[in-house]
């Protein structure tokens, strides 16, 4: 048996077992929000460090500076306020500019940087009828993921905004990246249509969920002047086959698009692939090829899709989703993840810029993703995702956070990477562990000496925006390692 009749044998297979559990599970009321709230909360770990009030050492590449640091936090009922003033001083800078600095080793002059003081503030919880959370955004997910999931603003301080009809038939998750320099803005809408009211039955039919998503980003390379936007858009459908305290079921399927990067007034000649040369703009590595293959324009531009059909299981304690995607040529699956922006980079030809890595005029990727969530105790929480395609290289994200299972200890750890083993001369698992562009690293280690004193020492490899001598801006790794000594903010 070929590999085509497998794999439409195991369709036919998993067609049919879905069906079944659709006739099996259709009469099961559905439970109210409330009583699955905790359930679903579980769904946006948060790994973000603690507030520490203190002084110590930090290096940036080879650069030391002496950093002050106090992240308190202000609990006010479903107001949270936490404030981030970390402040470094040069004392070998020959200028007032250069002598006392920003978090990373930024200058005081720009909205953005100023924002950075304030850590969040947020309202409600993240599935509660109205939440918002303005500030730092880490892993941040709308609707399923196919179009942004694990997403990060870096250094600046953007805003999460949700509001839901208390029954759970309507509502919306919107975002936006900077409120400093706003680029990446967009959201999701959802309604149950046939969702009775709450005092009636309602079984499996009445809970499917109709959603719509919208995502831009209106500044997609940072190289040109009034470029076309990146636009993803995505309709899903989805069925909450189990709402339970202690179980969940989803069922659900994600259609996405993206319109490619174009409307540059640059060309550059590519080899033909017909006998009638073609001008490519210089931004036309996401585009597909137009309906029909009419190129006789430089300004046609195609879409690339994607679709993805998921199943998702949530128990008190842990979270498994997999879908199985398939990859229209130039799609990039959740394009807007924890690596988006630093990813977009100048290939070796400073005329073509290099947008993921990604070139068209392949054939059709398929292959699955996966993530897991697991909180064995309150202390100890894991959150993994991968993803792999036929002939694509694979993307994983890990977060670990572990709080006093040792006494006195605690540790926090980030890592993604994506393409990995791209380079002809690294295989797989030496690719993993090298940290460059395509990768962001973060370990904290705390111990207390005697509460509330506590030392902590940090290694980050991530990114931090800069602005060219050409008045450019965009985002460079950063290798930075910090020895603090100071008063927790949890004693």
């Amino acid at each position: 048996m070929n590999k085509r009749n497998i794999f439409i044998d195991c369709k036919n297979r998993i067609f049919a077992i879905v069906i079944s559990i659709l006739i099996l599970l259709f009469i099961f009321p559905a439970l109210t929000p409330a009583e699955d709230r905790a359930l679903t909360a579980m769904e946006q770990p948060d790994f973000l460090t603690s507030g520490l009030y203190g002084a110590g050492l930090t290096f940036i590449g080879t650069s030391a500076y002496i950093q002050l640091q106090a992240q308190p936090e202000f609990p006010l009922g479903k107001f949270n306020i936490g404030l981030d003033l970390v402040f470094l001083y040069n004392p070998y800078a020959t200028d007032a500019d250069s002598q006392f600095l920003a978090e990373d080793g930024e200058s005081w002059d720009s909205p953005s940087t100023w924002l950075r003081l304030i850590r969040y503030v947020s309202y409600g919880e993240f599935y509660d009828p109205f939440y918002f959370r303005f500030g730092e955004l880490d892993y941040l997910t709308i609707g399923h993921g196919s179009i942004m999931s694990g997403y990060s603003n870096y250094d600046r301080r953007g805003l999460s905004l949700n509001f839901r009809k208390s029954n759970n038939r309507t509502g919306a998750e919107t975002m936006l990246n900077d409120f400093g320099n706003p680029t990446i803005f967009g959201g999701r809408v959802f309604h149950r249509p046939f969702l009775r009211a709450e005092t009636e039955d309602n079984n499996f039919f009445t809970r499917l969920e109709l959603g719509a998503t919208y995502l831009t980003d209106i500044d997609p390379n940072w190289q040109e002047m009034g470029e076309d936007p990146l636009t993803a858009l995505g309709a899903d459908v989805g069925f909450p086959i189990i709402e339970r305290s202690t179980f969940r079921l989803d069922l659900y399927n994600d259609f996405a698009v993206l319109h490619p990067l174009a409307g540059s007034d640059e060309v550059m000649p590519e080899e033909p692939l017909e006998p009638e040369p073609v001008k490519l703009t210089s931004t036309t590595r996401l585009e597909s090829t137009p309906i029909g293959g009419d190129t006789s324009t430089e300004e046609a531009a195609g879409f690339a899709w994607g679709n993805a059909v998921g199943v998702g299981f949530a128990l008190p304690k842990a979270i498994f989703k997999v879908e199985y995607r398939t990859l229209g040529d130039g799609y990039i699956p959740s394009v807007f993840d924890y690596t988006y922006e630093s990813a977009k980079l100048l290939s070796p030809d400073p005329d073509v810029p290099e947008f993921l890595g990604l070139e068209t005029g392949v054939e059709e990727r398929r292959g699955f993703y996966t993530q897991l969530f697991l909180r064995p105790t309150p202390k100890l929480q894991f959150l993994g995702t991968f993803e792999d395609y036929n002939i694509s290289n694979p993307k994983l994200y890990m977060a670990v956070a572990g709080l006093e299972l040792i006494p006195r200890f605690s540790f926090r750890l980030l890592y993604t990477k994506r393409d990995i083993g791209e380079t002809e001369d690294a295989n797989f698992f030496t690719d993993l562990f090298n940290l460059n562009e395509k990768s962001a690293f973060v370990m904290e280690a705390s111990y207390e000496v005697f509460p509330p004193i506590v030392t902590i020492v940090t290694r980050e490899y991530r990114f931090r925006r800069v602005e060219t001598a050409e008045g450019i801006s965009q985002f460079e790794p950063i290798h930075k390692t910090s020895f603090m000594v100071g008063v927790s903010a949890d004693f």
